[in-house]
């Protein structure tokens, strides 16, 4: 979406030699507002903006810098952007100062220059200027943002932000009060996608991404299962779940989802690979209909290619050739 190689001689006058680090990091997974679509606005307005050639110049690196480390979970995400900025640009120290300075500004959207105030007012655009519908597609897309909450303690904390940029910002008010309103009352769709996971494998990824087209969210909850004894050949977190939502859970998994269901409508998802898959699930969606009688499932068959993999043909191959089930598992 972004031609950055038109903005080559900016890039060459200011000594930034890996950009391609800067479009790697705006084309990130886990981004769907904070991404190339919110920096395509952010260097339109700059283009068309009264200010100098030198001073849009400025305007242009930190717009490429400002969220250019985005983590849902991280408390200081300006502070590395920054950071990243003065690591790849060899420009002269007071044009360094100058951008990081700006950048450390859009943590609380407070301007340090008259400069600074103008794209602390287009990066917050979205609230300002924005009608319910819009506000309502923004809403959205940082709740799959912070995905990787548990939704209780998204609401409370998107609610609390909510309420302070209404404050802020009272000529749009109104537009923010309602999408106040109307969060209070939202209950999204999650789906639950159990399993032992040891290890989550291509399979299981693409019956995730199939489910996640379905569902507002997905959470990928790891459980012991009692017919499956072996210790897990690596206990860390695939890379691919990091911005997602994962949580271990013990007892009945039917426990586990009516503990989710205050703020939200719960369904469990099921993967399948083949007809004895499907045999085996509807005898034990038997038994959890006994114990949750609400209890709504959706089934996914997963690809063709993906049918003959399991975690427990994983584990064999790695007893073999330590190394050959990596194959198997998502990048």
């Amino acid at each position: 979406m972004i031609p950055y190689e038109a903005y080559q001689n900016l890039f060459e006058k200011y000594k930034i030699n890996h950009w391609q680090t800067i479009e790697k990091a705006w084309q990130e997974k886990h981004r769907f507002y904070h991404n190339e679509e919110h920096l395509a606005f952010l260097l339109n307005k700059i283009q068309l903006s009264p200010w100098s050639e030198a001073e849009k110049e400025i305007l242009y690196l930190v717009a490429f810098f400002h969220d250019i480390v985005y983590k849902p979970k991280g408390q200081d995400n300006e502070e590395k952007s920054a950071e990243l900025f003065e690591e790849l640009c060899g420009a002269n120290e007071a044009i360094k100062r100058q951008v990081s300075e700006m950048i450390l500004d859009t943590k609380s959207h407070t301007p340090s220059s008259e400069l600074s105030e103008y794209f602390c007012k287009i990066d917050l655009a979205i609230v300002t200027d924005s009608n319910f519908t819009e506000l309502l597609a923004w809403e959205k897309k940082i709740f799959k943002e912070f995905q990787v909450f548990d939704y209780s303690l998204y609401k409370i904390g998107r609610l609390n932000v909510l309420e302070k940029l209404k404050k802020q910002n009272p000529h749009n008010a109104q537009n923010l009060q309602y999408l106040i309103e109307y969060l209070s009352v939202y209950r999204p769709n999650i789906g639950v996608y159990p399993g032992s996971f040891n290890p989550f494998h291509n399979g299981h990824y693409d019956i995730l991404e199939k489910a996640e087209q379905v569902f507002d969210k997905v959470i990928i909850a790891r459980g012991m299962n009692p017919e499956k004894t072996e210790i897990a050949i690596n206990d860390d977190i695939n890379p691919v779940l990091y911005y997602r939502q994962t949580e271990g859970f013990g007892g009945f998994l039917t426990d586990y989802m009516a503990s989710k269901e205050k703020d939200a409508d719960m369904t469990l998802i099921r993967g399948l690979r083949n007809g004895d898959d499907l045999a085996y699930e509807i005898n034990q969606l038997g038994f959890m209909k006994d114990l949750k009688t609400d209890l709504k499932v959706v089934f996914f068959h997963c690809d063709r290619e993906f049918e003959h993999i399991s975690s427990s043909a994983i584990r064999n191959l790695e007893k073999i050739s330590k190394g050959f089930g990596d194959r198997y598992l998502p990048k």
